[in-house]
């Protein structure tokens, strides 16, 4: 069980970094930026080959993720400039993604979640077009230590309405729980062919908000279509997922939302393991849906996202000139800040629900 959510997990995080770093490098490359190194995986170099543009491809040995280092880049946020001794002020001038105009540094950044939201798109019109849509069913799992768990709810029960409103799938019980934030939810089942409610409080022990009540979808049903309705319903499936986790993310940094909500790494390699034994077509599904909440992520105006970078370049073309290196240097620490400790709290929450946790920290 452990080998197959650490091997899911690996492969889930190398495609999908690996499809925004290549977003980056086919940016930079557009934009006159020398790339001089593509990296898949992270850590010491098992493999590498220069091409004729001068980049090295590389296959590191930690499979964690992967990188792209282009001309110029002091480490890998790609804030600050730091000039190898190899390289003359000239070839600076022309080839550092520091000394490009705010507009091409803005594509470069923007290119990197745009290629993971494409990729998401592709991938999920693909199984459109052999498979079908997927439409998650209401017959739910419910994950341990959750408002859903702590109510009453088990797996594989079928809910049927929400506060009195019929449901026939997941997306019906999301519509539901977004509009009864805050208030309690009274959800009927049917268990064993007999039918059950219960009553989900929507606001935790300290009176937040909370939007996840803990539950997925026990099976997949899927919709038919052809490939005009696959492309046009995966670009509706990937802009409304982009939205709601930017949104939520949003709500989390600003205390709108219970800060419960967050998840971390091991949130994710849960995931990916659920996906890997339901099937190819479901892994395939959960790395199409995280390639989404990868690139929506990225896009939020923080310094040192990609969304940071955007924002930054934005000012600078608005006010003509760069901006104060002193003034991105805090930035980019208050960013660093921010995002650290998203990382910290997600991970958290993820150890708060493993029992020896719990009776360590005496949380339950």
């Amino acid at each position: 069980m452990f080998l197959l959510s650490l091997i899911s997990f690996a492969v889930l995080i190398v495609i999908l970094v690996t499809v925004h770093e290549f977003g980056h490098l086919i940016a930079a490359r557009a934009n006159g930026v020398m790339v001089e190194a593509f990296s898949v995986g992270m850590g010491p170099v098992l493999w590498k080959k220069k091409d004729k543009f001068g980049t090295e491809w590389r296959i590191s040995l930690l499979p964690i993720g992967g990188y792209v280092k282009m001309l110029g880049d002091a480490d890998a946020t790609s804030v600050r400039e730091q000039k190898p001794d190899n390289i003359s002020e000239e070839d600076m001038e022309m080839f550092s993604i520091h000394r490009k105009k705010p507009y091409q540094r803005l594509i470069v950044a923007a290119a990197g979640p745009f290629m993971n939201l494409i990729f998401a798109i592709i991938v999920i019109t693909t199984l459109a077009i052999v498979k079908g849509i997927p439409v998650p069913s209401n017959i739910v799992n419910v994950i341990p230590n959750t408002p859903a768990q702590h109510a009453g709810l088990q797996d594989k029960d079928k809910i049927i309405s929400v506060n009195e409103r019929k449901v026939n799938n997941l997306d019906d019980i999301k519509k539901c729980i977004r509009d009864s934030i805050g208030n309690v939810l009274h959800v009927r089942v049917i268990r064993d062919k007999k039918e059950r409610e219960f009553a989900i409080n929507m606001v935790d022990e300290n009176k937040q908000k909370q939007t996840i009540i803990g539950i997925s979808s026990a099976t997949i049903d899927y919709k038919s279509t052809g490939v005009i309705d696959a492309f046009f319903d995966a670009c509706k499936i990937t802009y409304t997922i982009a939205i709601e986790n930017m949104k939520g993310l949003a709500k989390i940094i600003t205390g709108k939302q219970s800060y419960k909500n967050a998840g971390g790494i091991i949130s994710i390699a849960k995931i990916a393991e659920q996906g890997a034994k339901a099937g190819i077509a479901k892994f395939v599904w959960v790395i199409a849906f995280l390639s989404i909440v990868l690139g929506a992520v990225n896009l939020l105006p923080i310094p040192m996202l990609d969304g940071g970078t955007i924002l930054l370049s934005l000012i600078e073309m608005v006010a003509g000139r760069p901006i104060n290196k002193k003034v991105i240097d805090t930035l980019f620490y208050i960013g660093f800040a921010v995002v650290a400790a998203l990382m910290v709290l997600g991970l958290w929450n993820d150890c708060t629900k493993i029992p020896l946790i719990q009776k360590l920290f005496l949380l339950k």
